[in-house]
């Protein structure tokens, strides 16, 4: 007998339409920026690329890596607008880089010295920031992109992201040595050989690369069809690699798309609340879970960072900052603008208490929930898991990244012996020792300001117990090292600086050669008269 036909029955055709239209579909992409294959694996590259940087230790990835749920696993501390430290005013931020002038030569910051500068922010997720129109807690980037060297018009909407990529690669806090500019920026990956400060590259990334030789100008012809590098078809590569990070195999997907056993018995009462008695849905509407819009949560005062009316100039904005996606929360470790909150059980009692204590421009949809103790954790419960997409959180394709340089740096090893003031001698090594690293550059800080000072440089570690004096050396002695006199600027204990630029050449006899350094500097109120710093190893690479 022949097989009949099957009849779709009318119900699972309703069922299957609803659940597409919750469905996260993946973003659109502006005109003028169409996503193709080669122009995201050349924004994949880059974004991953710490060379993008000016001293070659901050990728875009640094700040925003998948495991974490697209936002940042480090966290520094910024003292907020008293500029004082451990005040009621800070706030959690990025680790960036340690503040240089044009020339690349470290130059104390007024609030941070000579360590890493901390963004006045938590860094937001990017995985689903290519779904609005305006990005950054505050909102200033907008959907209209214009290049920012030649300052013509791009994108007049859906360029949010292409904005957004603009910002990091030449801030003098988060990626760059003061007054850097885009022609810069090209004019170094006209040079650099792509991704060669990583490691563990992924498939695609591989690939593409294999053979050697493979530059970034011959990535820009694959993705465009000419060598050229300029700022715009940088960003719109940043831009549409971004676009293909989809986090949509979640638990909670699978659920609206039929699988009732998708999510648990917890996971379906938390949703039945974000739903309804805990009104989460109200601003983090699916499937996305956000609406894009800019809230004042009453969690600081205004004073301290008027958010959004930076943006817009707009009073009625004061306090107020983007509503982030829930998607991958449960990867993070900091909520809210200013990282307040270290877990997602913090935030659901703030949202249960109706908001922070802080009245000015409050958001009047904040009122007190008063939910159980038993409510509150299945909205955890769901928050945490049901919203993960497990790719992302084990870092697989497409969310696969490389291995970055700072992430595998050797660490500073041995005694310092302190000086003036109580205040050891250290060394800024943060450039990675790669060959062909014109930035590669070593400074002295937190020693006494206008101090005799010397650079002591060996092919290995001192033995163990190795001293002059009262200082611990910590460099080979045998053959007799380098020692290279550097002149400290600065005026006081803890305040001599100075930076030794040391070009590294692109030869391959150089390759795995071990340069270890430290600093001794005439101090007399050190033992001895002598004060100095920690080894630290080099291994080019």
């Amino acid at each position: 007998m022949p097989r009949s036909r099957s009849v779709t029955p009318l119900a699972v055709v309703c069922l299957t339409a609803t659940a597409w239209a919750q469905a996260l579909m993946p973003p659109p992409a502006p005109f003028e920026n169409r996503t193709t294959a080669a122009k995201a694996l050349l924004g994949k590259a880059l974004f991953w690329d710490e060379q993008l940087s000016s001293d070659n230790t901050m990728a875009c990835g640094s700040c925003h890596r998948p495991g974490a749920g697209g936002a940042d696993p480090r966290l520094g501390r910024h003292p907020g607008p008293d500029a004082l430290f451990h005040s009621a005013d800070d706030r959690l931020g990025s680790p960036g880089v340690v503040r240089s002038d044009a020339a690349g030569t470290y130059s104390p910051s007024p609030l941070f010295g000579l360590t890493p500068q901390v963004t006045a922010r938590v860094t937001p997720t990017n995985l689903g920031a290519a779904w609005q129109s305006a990005l950054r807690w505050d909102g200033r980037a907008t959907e209209t992109f214009v290049d920012p060297v030649t300052r013509t018009l791009r994108i007049m909407f859906g360029g949010a992201l292409e904005n957004h990529a603009a910002g990091p690669p030449v801030d003098p806090a988060e990626m760059a040595y003061a007054a850097r500019g885009w022609a810069d920026i090209a004019q170094k990956l006209g040079r650099v050989r792509p991704l060669a400060l990583a490691t563990n590259l992924p498939a695609d990334l591989a690939q593409a690369l294999a053979g050697g030789g493979v530059d970034y100008g011959e990535l820009m012809r694959r993705a465009y069809g000419d060598r050229g590098i300029d700022a715009t078809r940088i960003l719109y590569a940043l831009a549409a690699y971004q676009r293909t990070l989809v986090p949509d195999q979640t638990p909670w997907d699978r659920y609206v798309l039929g699988n009732a056993a998708a999510l648990s018995q917890d996971q379906r009462a938390g949703l039945a609340l974000f739903e309804g008695a805990a009104h989460c849905a109200q601003c983090h509407t699916t499937p996305l879970f956000s609406d894009g819009s800019f809230r004042n949560l009453g969690l600081r005062p205004v004073g301290e960072d008027l958010g959004w009316q930076l943006a817009t100039t707009d009073p009625t904005d004061r306090g107020k900052f983007k509503v982030p996606t829930l998607r991958l929360a449960g990867l993070r470790n900091r909520f809210m603008h200013n990282g307040q909150f270290a877990t997602l059980a913090q935030v659901v009692e703030f949202y249960d208490r109706g908001g922070g204590a802080f009245p000015d421009n409050k958001d009047p949809a904040l009122v007190p929930l008063g939910l159980n103790a038993v409510q509150k954790a299945q909205l955890v419960e769901f928050l945490a898991h049901a919203l993960t997409d497990p790719r992302a959180a084990a870092e697989t394709a497409p969310f696969d990244r490389p291995t970055l340089w700072s992430e595998r740096a050797p660490a500073a090893f041995g005694a310092a012996l302190a000086g003036s003031g109580g205040i050891a001698p250290r060394t800024l090594h943060e450039a990675p020792a790669a060959l062909g690293n014109a930035e590669f550059r070593i400074g002295i800080a937190d020693a006494l300001g206008a101090a005799p000072a010397v650079l002591l440089f060996a092919a290995a570690a001192g033995a163990p117990g190795q001293q002059l004096g009262a200082l611990p050396i910590h460099v080979a002695l045998v053959p007799p090292p380098i020692l290279v006199p550097i002149a400290l600027l600065g005026h006081g204990a803890g305040a001599g600086h100075a930076t030794l630029g040391l070009p590294i050449p692109d030869l391959a006899a150089l390759r795995g050669a071990s340069l270890v350094h430290q600093a001794v500097v005439l101090d007399p109120a050190a033992p001895g008269g002598i004060a100095g710093s920690a080894g630290y190893g080099h291994l080019l690479f």
